[in-house]
């Protein structure tokens, strides 16, 4: 357009090039003044185009507030929900239900007009503006397709009275809200699809943050509903729905660690029927001593895992345990019993102290037979170490260990207690490594291999890249009470090999005389009573190979073992800790080629919390792990 004003402005006849002279050829009023016009014009449309974009918005944010409040009105209509419900106002909540359906539909009539599907096409904008409109119509799909079903389970549930009288839950509610389970999984998968192409790493701080507690919430509660439609038949069943089931309860003693926990010696039968909790008899290694049967092998193992081991792991109950292979432990159990009693059981449960001291967090104190209170800050304090120091004889603190054990399970199931809580207490303890399921029923049994309960050895590595850790006592005494232990992991992907270290602290004090708890074998080495002696098991996962161990060579060359069990290749080193001594023991694993399941580090739980740290590296080799599991 200049060009074509310069042009317009010289003199016929004018040569390309020539000087003008300005003064000599001024140029007309009409043709000098067409450029003002032209900037007018210009600006009358920037004008007008800011007007009407400035118009579009002030409505855009209009709308934007509107439905904005509307989520905000229906988030508050939920949690005035929990007050109908809990008064039992059917009047309540059915005007309640009506108001947030009422706003959520605002909301979404509002987010799907035409501004916002062209404001979800602007660049940069637009991808925030597709977010909130997918968690709009997610919260849409929710409220019309879960909530009702969701509210019927609710209403007729009082949480507070989940629990029945003489132990174990209420399953009637259980059993009415089964039938709305599969229409409440598939609200949720298909609220999860709409918000799936979400990038919360492409929006706006603000919008990202306003909408990441829903994403959240979709994340957890999408697979927890599925796996619910898929077990929830499987869960009533094994609560004793159907007909009572008879479970095998053991304490692992971890005073006398073991790979899965410690000793074995006191065990529970229970029953399960109709949800209730019912007590069938009690046991002890004793039991076996006096019955004969202690001391015999009934489950003989393949001479590559036999020789990773004592040959007491299948002849002594007390060692049943030394394998991290649950199932082989509750294969074990089932085969004594049966040869002693006759019993069978539909599963084995294991548990420790630990797990009982989270227990009496929610349902409170025990009062034991001898006046005194085991609680959740004194129960581990009490049951591994000052019963040693009360009963210096081993049969009877074996004996008060049982008993306590009887009295907390009398405790609970007579108690009052919230289920939910009690949950979460079972869930920490899981998140531990401190309780392991092992079932007949194979339907029970995919249910506690989905929930990582079943405590078993990987077959592969396609789920997950199982690399274990774990320690058995060899003194014969109590000590680990006084150990604490730490896990670190470390990875080279160039390499492909992971690295585990497992640190040890010997804190026993100088009030420790007990001669059931100092090591009664360390005298044949030479050792003070206060040293402990672990074996250390490094286990691979199958199809990876062990390329160092440290220490090279251990404290009792001739206890050094190799093998394999169910595919993992084993290397077993014996390791003295003295009295206020920290030692460290490692190995290095060549991972096997192709793609890697999420790694899962095992390792053995003991009286305190074992810290894991898995370092960064590993993230190159390892896919995270799916929501709701950890690697621990």
């Amino acid at each position: 357009m200049a060009r074509g004003i310069v042009t317009r402005s010289e003199p016929e006849g004018a040569q390309t090039g020539a000087v003008l002279d300005v003064e000599a050829t001024p140029v007309p009023t009409r043709r000098r003044r067409v450029w003002p016009w032209i900037v007018v014009a210009l600006l009358t449309v920037l004008l007008v185009g800011g007007v009407v974009v400035g118009a579009f918005a002030l409505q855009f944010w209009s709308e934007a507030q509107r439905a904005r409040a509307a989520v905000e009105r229906a988030a508050a209509g939920i949690e005035e929900l929990k007050g109908g419900l809990a008064s039992a106002d059917t009047a309540e909540v059915r005007a309640t239900t009506d108001e947030i359906q009422a706003n959520v539909t605002l909301a979404v009539r509002t987010v799907e007009g035409p501004l916002w599907e062209i404001a979800s096409n602007v660049p940069f904008i637009g991808q925030n503006v597709d977010a909130v409109r997918r968690v709009t119509r997610a919260v849409d799909v929710l409220v019309e397709r879960a909530l009702p079903a969701g509210l019927q389970f609710m209403a007729g549930t009082d949480f507070d009275r989940l629990a029945v009288e003489g132990g174990g839950i209420d399953l009637e509610p259980f059993r009415q809200v089964q039938s709305s389970i599969p229409e409440i999984a598939a609200a949720f998968a298909d609220a999860q699809a709409i918000v799936a192409p979400i990038d919360t790493s492409t929006l706006l701080p603000e919008v990202s943050s306003s909408i990441s507690d829903i994403l959240d919430f979709l994340d957890v509660a999408t697979p927890a509903f599925a796996v619910a439609e898929k077990y929830l038949p499987t869960l009533l069943d094994m609560a004793g729905s159907s007909g009572p089931r008879t479970y095998l309860l053991i304490f692992q003693n971890n005073a006398e660690i073991r790979a899965t926990g410690g000793n074995p010696a006191a065990s529970m039968i229970v029953t399960l029927t109709d949800g209730k909790l019912g007590y069938v008899d009690q046991g002890s290694s004793q039991t076996f001593y006096e019955a004969g049967t202690q001391g015999d092998e009934y489950v003989p193992l393949p001479g590559e895992t036999a020789r990773l081991y004592l040959p007491t792991l299948t002849r002594h109950s007390q060692d049943f345990t030394f394998t991290p292979d649950f199932p082989t432990t509750a294969q074990l159990f089932q085969a004594l019993w049966s040869h002693t009693t006759g019993a069978t059981f539909d599963g084995v449960v294991s548990i420790d102290p630990v797990v009982l001291s989270y227990m009496l967090a929610v349902s409170g104190p025990v009062t034991l037979g001898t006046g005194e209170q085991l609680t959740a800050d004194n129960a581990v304090k009490v049951l591994l170490s000052d019963a040693y120091e009360r009963y210096p004889d081993g049969d009877d603190s074996d004996a008060f260990f049982a008993d306590a054990a009887r009295q907390v399970f009398d405790h609970l199931t007579t108690s009052s207690w919230d289920p939910l809580q009690m949950l979460a207490a079972l869930e920490r303890s899981a998140d531990e490594q401190r309780v392991h399921l092992a079932f007949v029923d194979p339907a029970a049994q995919a249910l506690a291999v989905e929930f990582g309960l079943d405590g078993a050895l990987a077959g592969d590595t396609a789920m997950q890249t199982q690399v274990g850790i774990y320690l058995n006592d060899s003194s014969v005494g109590k000590l680990e009470y006084h150990l604490a232990a730490s896990v670190a992991a470390t990875c080279d992907a160039a390499m492909r090999t992971i690295t585990t270290t497992m640190t040890l602290h010997n804190g026993i004090g100088d009030d420790i005389r007990s001669p059931f708890t100092l090591g009664f074998r360390n005298k044949r080495f030479g050792l003070p009573r206060t040293t402990m002696i672990l074996d250390v098991l490094f286990f691979a996962p199958p199809g990876a190979q062990i390329t160092q161990v440290l220490p090279v060579r251990g404290d009792v060359p001739r206890w050094e073992r190799t093998g394999v069990e169910k595919g993992n290749t084993a290397v077993s080193k014996t390791v003295f800790v003295g009295k206020g001594d920290t030692e460290t023991v490692s190995f290095t694993v060549a991972l096997p080629a192709g793609d890697l399941g999420p790694l899962r580090l095992r390792h053995t739980p003991t009286a305190t919390t074992t810290p894991v740290t898995i370092d960064q590296s590993c993230t190159a080799l390892f896919p995270p792990a799916p929501a709701g599991e950890g690697s621990g």
